[in-house]
């Protein structure tokens, strides 16, 4: 697909700007009278955000063309602001741009709108709020809801939300940060191995259903989806990993008995590698966004199905190794107890 705007997201983009530059500074009319009876001259353009192709301003090589055609990556400005805002992309941030196209459409719907376009506008406002602290490509979906917006604004979202915990697991792993060691000592060290197998086993439950909730909230084909409840769903599954790697946390900054050692570090070493599969979800979402062209978006009969399997699954033979271990560090740790308590029993004597 060509990352270029369609003549329809243009006429869009410009009508839904009332033909006015969307830099508040300007706001130049862009649109009036030709020499030609049947024509207009226009001096507006729709200018990308983030850039349609390599070496262009603002562009990055995680999107797609796709994407980049949206009508969510664009905005409408005069010939001169185009130029402007492709001159300096230092000045000219995309979250810049974005704010512009923001208090554009409050200025239109306020000063220019009919009391329709008021009342629109201020629904779109209301929907927003819970959005506010996101990034600004994750409220132009919630706005512009383009084709498959429920996989766009599920990718955006995962990417948003997860960054930050796939982050902590990486710096975590690569020893970057510390917390203060849990000592344990001999009277609870099997306490605290059964709990933490306890925690583990009831951390892997509840990903099935989110998964399949989130794959409902999608909607059927041809049907949209469930705006509040794709957000929901995508803040449990942020919450779900931030739990898993608080687990995984725990299980590197402990102080157990030596006989334990090889068994807690054979524990950390298999349990967090799935949530490195997460990052899968939100490029499997982008291919599934590059098919729109293809006229499976709407497609209510016989509609593509894309099924994407996410395992979660341990090391071959990871379990016979830890129960292998168990036995082996509860028969030192007996024996090192019973020479301690022969040690203090002929000491005494």
């Amino acid at each position: 697909m060509s990352p270029d705007f369609t003549k329809q997201t243009i006429e869009t983009i410009a009508k839904r700007s009332a033909f006015r530059c969307s830099n508040p500074d300007c706001r130049v009319l862009t649109v009036g009278p030709n020499s030609t009876d049947t024509t207009a001259t226009i001096i507006g353009e729709a200018a990308h955000i983030h850039g349609a192709r390599p070496k262009s301003k603002r562009y990055v090589t995680t999107m797609n063309d796709e994407a980049r055609a949206e009508i969510t990556n664009a905005i409408w400005l005069c010939r001169n602001c185009h130029a402007k805002i492709d001159r300096d992309e230092n000045y000219f941030t995309a979250e810049l741009l974005f704010r512009w196209l923001e208090i554009h459409e409050r200025y239109i719907a306020s000063e220019l709108g009919s009391v329709s376009d008021k009342t629109r506008f201020e629904l779109e406002e209301r929907e927003l709020q819970s959005f506010s602290n996101y990034p600004a490509i994750i409220r132009r979906i919630v706005i512009d809801k383009p084709r498959g917006w429920e996989w766009r604004l599920t990718a955006e979202l995962m990417r948003h939300l997860n960054g930050p915990e796939l982050q902590r697991l990486k710096d975590l792993r690569e020893g970057l940060y510390t917390r203060p060691l849990l000592h344990l000592h001999d009277d609870n060290i099997f306490r605290w191995i059964d709990e933490k197998f306890a925690e583990i086993s009831n951390s892997i439950t509840p990903i099935e259903p989110l998964l399949a909730s989130l794959t409902e909230a999608w909607g059927m084909p041809g049907k949209s989806g469930n705006l509040n409840d794709i957000h929901r769903l995508c803040r449990y599954i942020r919450d779900y990993m931030s739990r898993i790697i608080d687990i995984e946390e725990s299980l590197y900054f402990v102080n157990p008995p030596e006989e334990f050692e090889n068994l807690i570090a054979l524990i950390r070493s298999a349990f967090g590698e799935n949530l490195a599969k997460f990052q899968e979800i939100p490029n499997t979402l982008d291919e599934v966004l590059s098919m729109l062209d293809k006229n499976h978006a709407t497609k209510t009969k016989d509609p593509l199905v894309i099924r994407k399997t996410i395992s979660f699954s341990l090391p071959d033979g990871w379990l016979d190794s830890i129960n292998a271990e168990i036995q082996k560090s509860s028969e030192k740790f007996i024996l090192r107890c019973q020479a301690e308590t022969n040690e203090d029993f002929f000491g005494h004597n």
